[in-house]
């Protein structure tokens, strides 16, 4: 039987996370979950049951049926039960898996009679039991409910297994959808106001919600982004993960506008038109969403499209005396936008076109007026040097500047 605890128009309780119905009389109830895998626990006995019942809500009764998962010592176990509350739980003799679906039932035959169902349809075993009420504690039929529960002992409340998620659908009370009713979303929290289990808003057919334990958003990582300029087409990719006992990745999304709109996928093209329209840098915010609805922070990675070739400059002649330092002066011309370095590598060769020197100068900035300076061994007389330059983007130029070098 649940306590309940009211803070203006939110319902919560210490022990139950789910929707109930009250304020009439109800003769049926009827869910159908998936059973979710608990976490193991090493320090802790915890517990996490499923099922649908009428009762409990302001009564001094539960008829209820369902299923439950439990760590002992780190060992995890399922099964399923019924209970005809106050009398203790009864253990059913139906397999319990992480995965297996059941659809259980609760129905009033009258005269203090009632039919107990439960049906695993994953291995298609079910059991079916007509109980009758204690006539010390007859039933008031004041309710009906579908719950995710941490159950009690003799010493209060038991600590609440992970569990992730667990969805319920075909949800009816007398045969109608939960939204019919002037129903009751509940959440499980501590008196210190801690929420340990939480109901979601019903499904549009008014019949279907999950409660969730998981309040942390999943993770992505994006991958084939590398460098930041490329020439060529960029794929990224998102992958996002979940722990294990949550909820699980129920989207990724992205986004090329800033986070005004989102698109789902796992995969997405930055493209490098010829015509070089999408040149330029480009912020690609991404995220995940988890089945619980907890969404990550937006996160970004740049990418830097650039298909413009650039142009190394070497307009003016240099000289320098054999044993000093020598000065070329160049310039790479890249349009923008585009990669802002560029690696250049210079050249210089003798009449005869026999390569004497070579440098090759990373990260160099395009547009604006360059030096290379180097002491001067070479044998006096007249050479060639050649300016060549290859953007941070990959794109390499379409010929080579050149001027001479004179050595006295």
């Amino acid at each position: 039987m649940t306590e309940r605890l009211r803070d203006g128009t939110v319902t919560t309780s210490s022990n139950w996370a789910g929707y109930d119905a009250a304020g009439g009389t109800f003769t049926s109830v009827t869910a159908t979950w998936t059973q979710p895998a608990v976490s193991p626990d090493a320090d802790l006995d915890t517990y996490a049951a499923f099922w649908v019942g009428l009762d409990g809500d302001t009564s001094p009764t539960v008829e209820q049926i369902g299923t439950m998962g439990s760590s002992s010592g780190g060992v995890v176990s399922y099964l399923a039960w019924y209970e005809m509350y106050p009398a203790n739980p009864v253990p059913i003799n139906l397999a319990v898996h992480p995965g297996d679906q059941f659809t259980g039932s609760v129905t009033s035959l009258g005269s203090g009679s009632f039919k107990l169902f439960l049906v695993n349809h994953t291995t298609g075993q079910s059991r079916t039991f007509t109980r009758q009420e204690d006539p010390a504690n007859p039933a008031l039929l004041a309710s009906a409910e579908v719950i995710a529960e941490t159950p009690s002992d003799s010493g209060g409340v038991l600590p609440l297994a992970k569990f992730g998620i667990v969805d319920f659908s075909g949800c009816a009370f007398d045969a109608q959808p939960i939204s019919a009713f002037d129903w009751e979303q509940i959440t499980l929290a501590t008196r210190g106001g801690t929420t340990l289990a939480a109901a979601s808003p019903l499904g549009p057919d008014g019949a279907s919600f999950f409660v969730s334990d998981d309040f942390t958003p999943p993770e992505t990582s994006v991958g084939g982004s590398g460098k930041i300029w490329h020439h060529t087409p960029v794929r990224l990719t998102l992958t996002a993960t979940d722990g294990k006992y949550s909820s699980g990745v129920a989207s990724t999304q992205y986004s090329l506008d800033g986070g005004t709109t989102w698109t789902p996928g796992t995969a997405l093209t930055v493209a490098a038109p010829a015509d070089h329209s999408n040149d330029g840098l480009h912020a690609v915010l991404y995220r995940a969403i988890d089945r619980a609805g907890n969404v990550e922070p937006a996160r970004t990675v740049k990418v830097g499209i650039d298909t413009q070739r650039p142009t190394p400059v070497a307009a003016s002649p240099a000289s320098v005396k054999r044993g000093h330092t020598a000065t070329i002066r160049y310039s790479v011309s890249d349009a923008r936008p585009g990669a802002p370095t560029a690696i250049v590598t210079i050249r210089i060769r003798t009449a005869a076109g026999r390569l004497v020197q070579k440098a090759v100068l990373a990260r160099r900035d395009v547009n604006r007026p360059l030096r290379h300076r180097f002491l001067c061994t070479l044998r006096r007389g007249t050479y060639r040097f050649s300016v060549y330059a290859t953007d941070a983007a990959g794109n390499a130029q379409t010929a080579a500047a050149s001027s001479t070098l004179v050595v006295r």
